[in-house]
C-alpha cells in the first residue's frame, strides 16, 4: 500500500473511533434521560394520587360546611 493510502486508512480509523466514543456517550446519555423519565412518571403518578386524594377531602370539607357541620 501507499503512504497516502495508510494515511487515508488511519485517518478514517480515528474518525471511527472518535464517532464509536461519541456514540457511546450519547447512548449513556440516553439512557440517563430515560431513567430520569421514568422517575418523573412515577413522581407524576404518585403526585396524581395525592391530588385525588386532596379532591376527595375538598369536597367532604365542602359537603359538611354546606350543611353546617361541625367539623
Amino acid at each position: 500500500m501507499s503512504n497516502d493510502t495508510e494515511f487515508e486508512l488511519e485517518y478514517w480509523q480515528d474518525r471511527v473511533d472518535a464517532l464509536a466514543v461519541t456514540n457511546q456517550a450519547l447512548q449513556e446519555e440516553r439512557d440517563r434521560y430515560m431513567d430520569a423519565a421514568d422517575s418523573l412518571a412515577k413522581e407524576l403518578d404518585a403526585l396524581k394520587a395525592t391530588m385525588k386524594q386532596a379532591e376527595s377531602v375538598i369536597s367532604r370539607l365542602r359537603n359538611h360546611i354546606s350543611q353546617c357541620v361541625e367539623l
